[in-house]
């Protein structure tokens, strides 16, 4: 294992770069980025001391879903390659649980989405024939899921109009065909 500074703005793995190891956050803070440098670019997210990044792509030796760039100068990283994992874990098991804690709330957090965008539907759906039924919120809502998974999953903007609203209704959307809006 190998310690590694970076300064604010350094580049630490790209997006779709094949993932050789994962890191744990001694010093500084991380950026996750989508799109990174790019008009369409997005911050997921902001991890500091004790947190891990590359985690995923190393574990399912998948290319990396997202760039992380330091944020701060002098961000020091523990690199663990895939060689070291075992060892790492092994050395520290309270390191394990740090890790797991930290995916099982990413995990969390998109089942809160999906649960909110479930009851969206919902609303959608059981307001279909009386649509001056609907929340006021009800547009809002919508707009704000779809910037979120766009941002996440097609990195384009996109917004709701009233003629996309009456499109769902008649296609009788529900939380099980809800990527085709």
């Amino acid at each position: 294992m190998t310690t590694k500074t970076y300064q604010n703005g350094e580049v630490i793995f790209r997006q779709g770069d094949f993932a050789h190891g994962m890191y744990n956050i001694l010093k500084g803070s991380v950026g996750i980025y989508l799109d990174y440098g790019k008009p369409t670019e997005k911050k997921l997210s902001v991890l500091g001391v004790g947190e891990f990044l590359g985690e995923m792509g190393m574990i399912e030796v998948y290319p990396r879903s997202a760039t992380a760039v330091a944020e701060e100068d002098d961000t020091q990283l523990r690199e663990i390659d895939e060689k070291e994992f075992s060892d790492y874990f092994r050395e520290d098991p309270t390191q394990l649980l740090a890790m797991m804690r930290q995916m099982s709330g990413r995990l969390r957090e998109r089942t809160e989405d999906y649960r909110a965008a479930c009851q969206i539907l919902e609303e959608l759906n059981a307001t279909r024939d009386n649509p001056g039924k609907r929340s006021k919120t009800l547009k809002e809502k919508i707009e704000k899921l779809l910037d979120y998974y766009n941002t996440l999953l097609l990195s384009y903007p996109y917004s709701v109009s009233d003629s996309d609203l009456t499109l769902m209704e008649f296609n009788n959307y529900s939380p099980y065909n809800f990527y085709h809006f």
